[in-house]
């Protein structure tokens, strides 16, 4: 016969196992990749699902783009490139409120919701989780650079750089989680004004106004366009 003692072994380790599910489930759903353009002034957010679906994330809350990785060993990958997502995709019906008809609802096994348009102005509309991930964002009294923008994505943190920063920084990002971004001011040359000057601890230079080089300047001369920092993927386009 099975006692009391045995009993209380198999639930604790059905618990366990339970336990064991629901973190390796949350810890499959991350952000895998953030594409930064513009010199920085654009940044979006490659945000991989628990099974393996990418959603594109702009930094105002909006999905621009859903598919598979294309492979990074594939012939002819480059980074952000999605093969089109050919299973199942739901929309939310048009008797939803009004701020989230017609957007996504489920795609494979992730449930999208949104923020409904009564809630706080600057969140309405935008992307509200992504399976058990919350997304937050800098609410209506925030400064006029970071509000409406994405602050976090479960415990990554978004910074960006205020209307009270130098006029070439202003709204561009600052930092995700422990990854810095720094940038050229308008102080600098002007082949060099608002582009990144360093992601992390990794620098990039260009060629400035002053050098000879037959048009290239304000190319970049050094630098790595893709990095691996702190768990993500950064791409810099330019």
């Amino acid at each position: 016969m099975i006692n009391f003692t045995q009993i209380c072994l198999v639930k604790h380790f059905f618990c366990l196992l339970l336990l064991i599910a629901g973190t390796a489930t949350t810890r499959a759903q991350k952000i895998d990749m953030v594409v930064v353009t513009g010199y920085g002034s654009k940044a979006v957010i490659h945000f991989v699902t628990r099974d393996r679906i990418t959603l594109v994330l702009d930094t105002d809350g909006s999905i621009t783009e859903t598919g598979t990785d294309y492979g990074r060993n594939t012939l002819g990958y480059w980074p952000g490139r999605l093969n089109q997502y050919m299973g199942r995709t739901d929309y939310y019906p048009a008797t939803e409120n009004e701020a989230i008809r017609g957007k996504l609802r489920y795609i494979g096994l992730t449930l999208i919701s949104w923020f409904g348009s009564y809630e706080e102005a600057a969140s309405a509309g935008k992307v509200r989780s992504i399976g058990g991930i919350p997304v937050e964002y800098y609410p209506s009294f925030e400064d006029e650079a970071v509000k409406g923008k994405i602050k976090k994505i479960g415990n990554t943190v978004f910074s960006y750089y205020t209307s009270f920063d130098n006029e070439s920084l202003r709204g561009k990002i600052r930092s995700i989680g422990n990854t810095s971004f720094d940038y050229y001011t308008s102080f600098d040359d002007k082949a060099l004004r608002g582009k990144l000057k360093s992601l992390g601890n990794q620098p990039f230079t260009y060629y400035s106004s002053f050098e000879n080089v037959q048009g290239r300047q304000g190319l970049m001369k050094s630098g790595f366009q893709t990095q691996y920092i702190n768990g993500i993927n950064f791409y810099v386009r330019n």
